[in-house]
């Protein structure tokens, strides 16, 4: 009776979509913790048996740790307004539409985990919040949300490699 969701349909989703947002943060741990890790995991073995892995490799459950905790404060820093973007700032999201998304998301993340695609989970979040607007109502897509997240994933690689090779600069010269 309480519930700002008087729809009772609305409600029930209410109750599936906790169970959606676990099969996301399974799916983004899966394939996430992944990308984060690998450069890593590659230096490591590198470093240890001083050849380069041809096939798969050994992960040392450090690293496992290391990057689920990674991943964890990354969550616990910035998840709650990387939340807050995707789910009321890109369209109006209903539990129905919401547990659709994250349906939606969780597969494709997982698919492509077990294809060996290294693929963002935000990204597949936005695409499936997108989704959701284009079939209840275009206009309600608030495109300029979209633009400002458009833009930062296009200043992240650049940004990435100019970092990267900055830093590597630095060390070279210590080393």
């Amino acid at each position: 009776p309480h519930s700002p969701f008087p729809n009772p349909t609305e409600r029930l989703f209410g109750k599936f979509q906790l169970i959606s947002a676990c099969f996301v943060a399974f799916a983004h741990g899966s394939n996430d913790v992944g990308n984060a890790i690998a450069p890593l995991a590659a230096i490591v073995y590198i470093n240890s048996t001083g050849a380069v892995p041809i096939n798969g490799i050994t992960i040392p459950i450090w690293i496992l740790i290391l990057g689920g905790v990674g991943i964890v404060a990354g969550l616990a820093i910035w998840g709650k307004k990387v939340i807050a973007t995707i789910g009321e700032s890109i369209i109006s999201l209903q539990p129905s539409s919401g547990f659709c998304a994250e349906l939606a998301t969780a597969t494709t993340i997982l698919l492509a985990s077990r294809l060996g695609l290294p693929v963002s989970t935000s990204h597949a979040l936005v695409g499936g919040v997108v989704g959701i607007g284009l079939v209840q109502n275009l206009k309600s897509i608030q495109f300029k949300t979209l633009q400002g997240i458009a833009a930062a994933w296009l200043i992240t690689v650049p940004l990435s490699a100019a970092l990267s090779a900055a830093i590597f600069t630095v060390l070279s010269a210590f080393w």
